[in-house]
């Protein structure tokens, strides 16, 4: 009651005021459209016409503003005023359509006696009967039994999206999305709850229309003398977001089961959207922004340079030669960071067309995406074009669909190399602030006491650019045998091509060494699908169904690659376009090609008892050519029941829910995502000799069988609860689960005189659970809405066995930083394994009462001895934190007032640590003249600063070289960040006959990130692997500002 009051109260003060104010400044435009539209219709038909009066209310006797009155299968229509009234002209007999967001739309016959109408719209609340896509069909969202995350275009993340993994970033509980790569086209990599493998791959299954996709990326590499690049392009970057109509995250077992073997990191449904019958439509979409700089990594300007390090130089106990002392400033020094980047622009435009008849619907588009990265030289460019025909008479159903993309990568490599072979980025924050660009003979200016490039001489002479082709396609046949009883046909091809062109100029150090280099790389992917399925639904008595699913597929996946690469060219203009003029003698060439297949069994049966209790049983066989041939099949079973308790009286008498359904499943899935040929024993180039004089190269085996190789296996458990309050104006869903993977595929270490180092075999447990709630409430309804949707998700992950080895340490990051991570049984996946600090070292005195067995000076760290054996050394390492988040959290609040519309995104994340390695750079930098972050140096140690932070950095690495990766440098990266806010308005039309929609928005992304963390970015990963957050090199973040349009016709 406290609610429709206010609501009241908004409508008859300040909102009806700025309503006034609003109509009154679009009248003219909505006048326009009205006097358009009558001087085209003819004088016989208004003398016809019968005038309709009338006004629309909602359920509180509010009137509704701007409601849409149509003359239904006609263009002859208005929309409602400020007092929710009408007056249309239309014809006898006729019915009039009256229809608004959040609300059922109405039909109402128009008679004789027809003429005046009280229309009293109804508020819908039957979110239960929506229809969500689930494997190999579709269900009522009411009738779920299993874990499943639903969203329609309005749920998904708005703005510049290049990839549709983009739109769900802090959208779904249990779901993180990580932005690899802030680059143009960058990667982006998704876990559905929690990390379960160490070698295989963690992503979900993506099934777009129907098809199963590869994700794996074409042209592995990034040339000869390119930076190597962690962080894959993104592999589904070429279906385009405005496409998209839905997206479902199938979670638990029970809706992952039925894809079986690919099912145990999670799948993720795409639907495209599809045509309807009526008038053909035809829609624009469109927005251009511009994108700017943000947070970005300070290092030592040129003042502060010269001054600190000549500081360290003069200090006692320095080891700094005269020769490293800083001189002159030239031209007052370089901001080699600002000199690479730029206000970058980025753009979409997209046009459909859609309509039909009862029997054959359509829908095409054509759509154009270029964004500008904030880095100079880089670029994405997309063009696709999208095709969907529906035909249906009688019996017969058959549809198609068929999308063809092109895109263009203009690329600065960004990777983990280091030195002359870094990249760009890498160079301007370690290069010398106090030289400027040019010698004065116009060439690239550098350093001989720096063994990095210029900056800029980077920038502009290591240059790449990838073209990839790609057609992706589905058909399906379906014929109905008897009420209730289908079979369908689908087939389905996803054929992608893609070309990269790299070339080092002669204006960097390594391309003038080498004359030019130049590579291309190229690569084909193709994938075909054939499916055969039959469907039977029956109802029974007693408001009781069943319905049966059962099927066979087969899909065949190939690959090959070529790559060739040169150097010795006459002139850097030729670049790849002319290979042949390289010297000969410097050829390089490689080549792959290899395929694998998977067959497939799949039934599932839904029955429901009563609309009560509801049964879900699924079982899909497996049979896959990457694994042993003693265990080529896998079985992969699952059950779930709900319970619809609202539909008893004693939950109706409470008068509490108005939906309350309790959920449980269990189930078995599998992740055969490891590449192909690790079962057999595979040949390859062996050690080169001489026999009789000549050179040969030796061709021998490199790796052990193991015939007993199979998939990794996840059981998980799922209980859930599903509530509605106040006629599910509030809904609510609350999930536990647990996933346990075991058979995980390891390179087990075995002995060396076998002649090999390792076996790949199914070993070691990993263990995720955690909850997750989903919360949905329209907090104010009738002219002034306010929606708000929240997700919250806890997980923990550890690892439970590793089968008899005591732990695993690894990882590598730059030059200086490596073996900074464990797998031990008992802590997360991928753990931070370092040293830990207790401050720094104030003087002699401190020093000497503590009886240390190894030199250390005043303004040194003060390391922990873990084990008290006087000594620091790689004993004393210890578990620094995770990478995986214990807690992640999604806020949306969309406000609607009239015609604007506020939306909001907020998401945030805890629980989780990062190896900012710009600092492990910086404690112990690599010589003593590179450049490093400002703020350890800025409040460094001194006698008259005695910091307990940061160490005085004279002579560290000296005395406690390679203990870089400490709490000092592995930091915690929580943050909340206000994602997007969105504007919005609706331009209200007198008639539809020209526009259907007219609408407008300004929007801004990522545009305020608040945490403690002092590297470039705690949402960014540039290592690529979710498990293991590294921050070295990050294509920096930007904050972007676009206006867009969105017309109907």
């Amino acid at each position: 009651m406290k609610i429709k009051h206010l609501d009241g109260l908004y409508n008859r003060s300040v909102f009806r005021i700025m309503t006034m104010i609003l109509f009154f400044l679009f009248l003219g435009v909505g006048n326009t459209f009205s006097n358009v539209n009558a001087s085209n219709a003819p004088d016989e038909q208004l003398q016809q016409g019968k005038k309709i009066k009338g006004v629309v209310r909602d359920e509180t006797g509010e009137p509704i503003i701007g409601a849409n009155v149509i003359e239904k299968g006609t263009s002859n229509g208005l929309i409602t005023d400020l007092d929710g009234a009408f007056s249309l002209e239309v014809k006898p007999g006729s019915t009039l359509v009256i229809s608004y967001i959040g609300y059922i739309s109405q039909e109402i016959p128009i008679t004789d006696n027809t003429t005046t109408l009280n229309i009293k719209l109804v508020e819908d609340s039957k979110t239960l009967d929506e229809v969500v896509v689930v494997g190999y069909g579709t269900m009522k969202k009411s009738d779920l039994t299993g874990s499943v995350s639903s969203f329609r275009k309005k749920d998904m993340n708005q703005g510049v999206n290049s990839s549709l993994s983009g739109l769900l970033q802090g959208k779904a509980a249990g779901v993180q999305v990580t932005q690899a790569s802030a680059e143009p086209g960058g990667g982006i990599t998704i876990q559905v709850r929690g990390a379960g493998s160490v070698n295989a791959e963690s992503g979900p299954l993506y099934v777009v229309d129907g098809l199963p996709i590869e994700t794996s990326n074409v042209v592995s590499g990034s040339g000869n003398g390119m930076p190597g690049m962690r962080v894959a392009r993104s592999p589904i970057s070429n279906i385009n977001p405005a496409d998209i109509e839905s997206i479902e995250i199938l979670k638990d077992a029970s809706a992952t089961a039925i894809y079986g073997a690919r099912g145990a990191n999670g799948v993720v449904l795409v639907t495209t959207k599809k045509g309807a019958s009526g008038k053909m439509k035809v829609n624009y979409s469109g927005f251009v922004g511009m994108q700017v700089k943000k947070d970005m990594i300070e290092v030592l300007n040129a003042e502060d340079y010269k001054r600190i390090l000549n500081e360290i130089q003069a200090t006692p106990g320095s080891n700094v030669s005269d020769s490293e002392i800083v001189g002159e400033i030239q031209d007052g020094g370089t901001d080699w960071q600002n000199e690479m980047l730029r206000t970058a622009v980025v753009q979409s435009h997209s046009l459909s067309f859609t309509g039909g008849t009862e029997k054959t619907k359509f829908f095409t588009s054509l759509n154009y995406f270029d964004q500008d990265g904030i880095m100079k030289n880089t670029n994405y460019k997309r063009y696709d074009g999208r095709v969907n025909l529906d035909y249906k008479e009688d019996r017969f159903n058959f549809g198609t669909n068929i999308t063809a993309s092109y895109t263009h990568d203009d690329i600065v490599p960004i990777g983990f190399s280091t030195n002359e072979e870094g990249s760009a980025l890498y160079a301007a924050r370690g290069f010398d602030p106090t030289l400027r660009t040019f010698n004065d003979d116009g060439t690239y200016q550098t350093s001989s006491l720096i063994n990095l490039d210029n900056p800029l001489a980077l920038l502009n002479g290591k240059t790449s650019q990838t073209s990839t082709y790609r057609t992706l396609g589905t058909a399906f046949l379906e014929y109905t045998i008897l009420k209730g009883w289908t079979v369908k046909a689908n087939l389905g091809f996803d054929y992608i091509n893609s070309r990269r062109d790299s070339y080092v100029s002669e204006i960097t150090k390594s391309g003038k060494a080498k004359s030019g280099i130049a590579s291309i790389l190229t690569g084909t992917r193709s994938n075909y699908l054939t499916e055969f399925t039959t469907n039977y639904n029956r109802d029974l008595p007693h408001n009781s169904s069943i319905n049966a699913m059962a099927g066979f597929t087969y899909q065949k996946f190939s690959y090959n690659s070529f790559d060739g690469n040169g150097s010795g060219f006459p002139v850097d203009e030729i670049m790849t376009n002319n290979m042949g003029m390289a010297d000969p003698s410097l050829y390089g060439m490689g080549s792959s090609k290899n395929n694998n297949k998977l067959m497939s069994y799949i039934g599932r049966v839904n029955y429901n008892m009563f609309d009560v209790l509801l049964f879900t049983a699924t079982l899909r066989i497996d049979g896959s050519s990457r694994f042993g041939k003693n265990n080529r099949f896998g079985y992969f079973p699952s059950g779930a029941v709900a319970w619809k308790l609202h539909q008893h009286d004693f939950i109706k008498n409470l008068n509490v829910f108005s939906n309350l359904k309790a959920r449980a499943s269990f189930g078995r899935t599998g992740n055969q995502d490891i590449g192909n040929f690790l079962s057999i024993v595979t040949y390859g180039t062996g050690a080169k000799m001489v026999l009789d004089g000549k050179p040969v190269v030796s061709f021998g085996p490199q790796r052990i069988a193991n015939p007993d190789l199979k998939w990794e296996t996840t059981e998980q458990i799922n209980v859930g609860l599903d509530m509605g309050f106040f006629d599910n104006r509030l809904s609510v869903s609350l999930d536990y689960f647990q996933k346990n993977t075991f058979d995980m595929l390891f390179n087990k270490p075995i002995p060396a005189s076998t002649g090999y180092t390792s076996i790949m075999q199914n070993v070691g447990n990993i263990r995720n659970r955690g909850f997750e709630l989903t919360l949905d409430s329209r907090n104010f309804v009738g002219a002034f809405t306010w929606n708000t949707s929240l997700n919250l998700s806890t997980l923990k992950n550890k690892v439970t066995d590793l089968s008899g080895l005591a732990e695993i340490i690894h990882g590598d990051a730059g030059q200086s930083t490596s073996d900074f991570a464990i797998i031990r049984e008992g802590e997360a996946l991928n753990s931070f394994f370092g040293y830990q600090t207790a401050g720094i070292w104030q003087s002699e005195e401190e020093i000497q009462a503590a009886d240390l067995k190894y030199a250390v000076k005043p303004g040194d760290v003060h390391y922990v001895d873990q084990n008290g054996d006087g000594v620091i050394n790689s004993e004393d390492r210890v578990v620094l934190g995770k990478s995986i988040p214990s807690f992640t959290f999604g806020l949306t609040n969309e406000l609607s007032y009239k015609n604007f519309t506020l939306n909001f995104f907020i998401d945030g994340a805890t629980g989780f640590k990062i190896l900012n390695n710009a600092i492990v750079e910086t404690l112990y930098p690599v010589s003593h003249r590179r450049n490093r972050l400002a703020e350890p140096y800025l409040n460094r140690w001194t006698e008259d600063n005695p910091s307990n932070k940061w160490p005085s950095f004279v002579n560290l690495a000296g005395r406690q070289g390679g203990k870089g990766v400490c709490d000092l440098s592995v930091e915690d990266g929580s943050y909340i960040r206000l994602q997007t806010v969105q504007l919005s308005y609706n331009v209200p039309l007198k008639s539809n006959k020209i526009f259907s929609k007219l609408g407008f928005y300004i929007l801004g992304q990522n545009l305020l990130t608040l945490t403690g963390y002092s590297g470039q970015d705690p949402t960014l990963n540039s290592n690529g692997n979710s498990t293991l957050k590294v921050d070295f090199n990050a294509y920096p973040s930007y904050r972007t500002f676009s206006f867009g349009v969105e017309i109907g016709f």
